[in-house]
């Protein structure tokens, strides 16, 4: 669960940066890459919840232990 939202991020942060690259023709743009983290950190959020919200009715190994004993 927790590998799904690290690879989330490092997947929005890497395109964070390499827009401003690829649209800018390699120079880095601070402001640019300011509203593509505000863009990415958005997605992620939205993610997060909507994963959380489907994790809620999974029972985990540790949370069946704690049902059934």
């Amino acid at each position: 669960m927790i590998k799904r939202r690290l690879y989330a991020a490092i997947v929005l942060l890497a395109f964070a940066i390499g827009s401003v690259l690829f649209w800018n023709d390699g120079e880095f743009d601070l402001f640019a890459f300011g509203l593509n983290l505000i863009f990415a950190s958005i997605g992620f959020v939205i993610l997060h919840h909507r994963w959380k919200r489907q994790e809620a009715g999974r029972i985990s190994p540790s949370r069946a232990k704690d049902i059934f004993s």
